[in-house]
């Protein structure tokens, strides 16, 4: 075996020196070659090869299947090439009934409710910890602080893509349910509330992060507005009414009722959790694959790795590098961490407001609230008017029923349209419209609120107060959501959306530990006009964007622009690939053939032909100058064999090169 290698290493060594001696004559005439009577040999030699090959294939297509497969029943199914019967398959969730779609919708909804009641509930009991339990009053309400840091956890979204949304559900709420019941239990000992408040939030959380996903399972895309506007809605008013219950239940019954009706929440929404529907088409098809008798390709070890992989990306590195390098995303993320962080901050205000200036009780002081949860609903209404009127407006009459959708749906799109009928994509700085509106209002809600909140003022005033302010809270947060969604790939929408989350819930948590010493210090006109001057600030951000947005998203590196200039690369390096590969293999069958035409045989060709070219060339110099008439016609056939020539150039080189690194293999 070693002397067949070592005699054919030689032989390709003496033939690499060879064809370094033709490259000069590569380029003379080609014509000859064809026309030598030992190219016809050379032709007869390739023929015989491919009938061979032939045979050779054909002889293989004829192996019994049990041969080549030892048990085709044995072949495991990836699971990734799954999909859908049809689309008139009533398992896919956009065909489901409205009332079904809806009722997955509003079960999240209700979840994410009574996860956000939490952290409200638990401030209504800390007046009576910091009295019972003589603990100071910043460590008591760091429990607010802990419980938001745990919501800021994204760690429910990527589990859901894998065990689907319905398990993720209905087995984080009565974890973070155990700890809520610990807090109670824990006899005002702080050591012991602060883990479990942020546990609690931790296992909390995967209601807010899959709650969208939901969504985005059993909607189309101009109907997620409604159903987001909705499912949105809840984790604000969570908060909101949960210091109108909290506060007289913790006045008559202790602080401990606080964390018992959050407890009672959560067991009366677990039983319809377990009703729900799995929304996720990945699970429903591999569960419907098992009914079916299917066997499924297990994800190996080098899948799981590259998963841990992408979620650790998704949900950790890239969000904090969005907030560094993309305005768009920085900048929002920042003016809706601010406004949360005021709202959370309200939770300690408003009682130094109402129980010190207007001597409310503490239950009574909680009604405060209903502003704000009024203002809530009347933003959410406006913006589904905008929405339906404005954003998506209904298809024009006669215009022809929907075709090739995927799904049951024959109902033409919502949207604009081209002259043709076409729908254009929807422009995100048109959604900014709502962020405009609530960026008027918020201001105006909290000047109202600083110079209303005095003795001498009816306290139904600064109550009012509260109306713009859950307002122009809901549509800037609307607004922003949907513009993010916009702006970018879905492959990078839940990054965006993990940062702003991340962000918020940060921003939040800190504010409850400064409000009450700053209104004491500030005075509530002052500490309230901060918030207002601020606001004010940011008054002209909506505007900004939609003037700069588009030119922003154009050279931002995770936009939609920078993925298609990613794809086209992407297309034009498989192109090269595929072109090389060509290329590669006909060197390949070059190289491996039974008798191949030796490069010094090929040598000694082209050289006799240069010679003959040479001497028919010198015959066309005296033709020239004698038969004038008859060049015209030999000069077509000059730049014929020119292209031919180039043709060889290329050949050749690629030859010598497959020569060299077959020699260099060989050796």
């Amino acid at each position: 075996m070693s002397s067949y290698t070592e005699t054919n290493s030689s032989s390709l060594k003496n033939d690499k020196i060879e064809d370094d001696g033709i490259v000069p004559h590569i380029t003379a005439s080609v014509n000859s070659t064809i026309d030598n009577s030992n190219s016809n040999s050379s032709k007869e030699e390739i023929s015989n090869d491919m009938n061979d090959n032939v045979f050779t294939e054909k002889k293989i297509s004829h192996v019994p299947t049990d041969i080549v497969s030892i048990n085709e029943e044995d072949e495991l199914v990836d699971p990734k090439t799954l999909d859908w019967d049809g689309p008139g398959d009533l398992d896919n969730p956009h065909n489901w009934p409205t009332w079904k779609k809806w009722y997955a919708c509003m079960v999240a909804a209700i979840l994410c409710l009574v996860v956000t009641m939490g952290s409200s509930l638990y401030v209504s009991g800390v007046p009576e910890i910091v009295l019972r339990y003589k603990v100071n009053q910043t460590l008591a309400l760091a429990g607010l602080t802990f419980y938001l840091l745990g919501l800021s956890t994204v760690i429910g979204a990527p589990l859901s893509e894998v065990f689907g949304r319905k398990p993720v559900y209905f087995f984080s709420l009565p974890i973070s349910m155990l700890f809520t019941m610990g807090v109670g239990l824990a006899n005002g000992h702080m050591r012991i509330i602060l883990p479990l408040r942020f546990l609690s939030g931790v296992f909390a959380s995967p209601a807010l992060s899959v709650g969208s996903g939901t969504i985005l399972d059993v909607f189309d895309l101009d109907e997620v507005p409604v159903a987001l506007t909705f499912f949105c809605l809840a984790p604000f008013l969570g908060p909101v009414i949960s210091p109108v219950m909290g506060g007289f239940a913790c006045e008559s019954q202790g602080w401990r009722w606080a964390e018992w009706i959050q407890l009672i929440a959560g067991g009366l929404i677990l039983p319809f959790i377990a009703l729900m529907p799995e929304t996720h088409k990945g699970i429903i098809l591999k569960k419907r694959a098992a009914k079916r008798n299917i066997k499924l390709k297990k994800p190996t070890k080098e899948e799981y790795k590259m998963f841990l992989k992408i979620t650790f990306t998704i949900t950790i590195l890239r969000p904090l590098k969005m907030l560094v390098v993309e305005p768009i995303v920085l900048v929002f993320s920042i003016y809706i961490a601010f406004i949360f962080a005021v709202l959370f901050a309200f939770f300690e205000a408003y009682p130094v407001i109402y129980r010190g200036v207007y001597q409310m009780s503490y239950g009574v002081s909680g009604l405060a609230f209903i502003g704000i949860g009024v203002g809530l609903w009347l933003g959410a209404m406006l913006y589904l008017w905008i929405d339906r009127r404005y954003l998506f407006p209904a298809a024009p009459e006669g215009t022809p029923p929907l075709e090739n959708s995927g799904t049951l749906r024959t109902a033409p799109l919502r949207g604009y349209r081209d002259e043709n009928g076409n729908v254009l994509p929807p422009v995100p700085e048109k959604f900014l419209i709502c962020c405009k509106i609530g960026s008027i209002a918020l201001p105006v809600a909290l000047f109202w609120q600083a110079w209303t909140a005095r003795p001498d003022v009816h306290w139904m005033a600064p109550i009012a107060a509260g109306v713009p302010f859950g307002f122009g809270l809901i549509l800037i947060f609307f607004s922003v959501l949907m513009y993010f969604s916009l702006a970018y790939p879905p492959l990078y929408v839940a990054s965006v959306i993990a940062a702003n989350n991340m962000l918020r819930y940060i921003t939040s948590s800190v504010f409850p530990l400064f409000t009450i010493q700053m209104y004491e210090n500030l005075k509530i006109k002052w500490a309230s006009t901060l918030f207002a001057l601020i606001c004010v600030v940011m008054v002209p951000v909506p505007w900004i964007f939609e003037r700069w947005g588009a030119k922003l998203r154009n050279v931002s590196q995770f936009g939609w622009a920078a993925m298609k200039k990613e794809q086209e690369e992407r297309e034009k390096e498989l192109e090269d690939n595929e072109e090389k590969a060509k290329l590669r293999k006909t060197l390949s069958n070059i190289s491996h053939s039974s008798e191949p035409v030796g490069l010094s045989r090929l040598s000694r060709k082209l050289s006799r032909s240069s010679m003959h070219t040479a001497h028919t060339s010198q015959n066309s110099m005296h033709k020239m100058k004698s038969h004038p008439a008859e060049i015209e016609q030999e000069e077509i056939g000059a730049v014929r064999s020119e292209t031919i020539f180039n043709n060889v150039d290329d050949i050749n080189s690629s030859v010598k090169e497959s020569s060299q690194d077959l020699s260099s293999r060989m050796v």
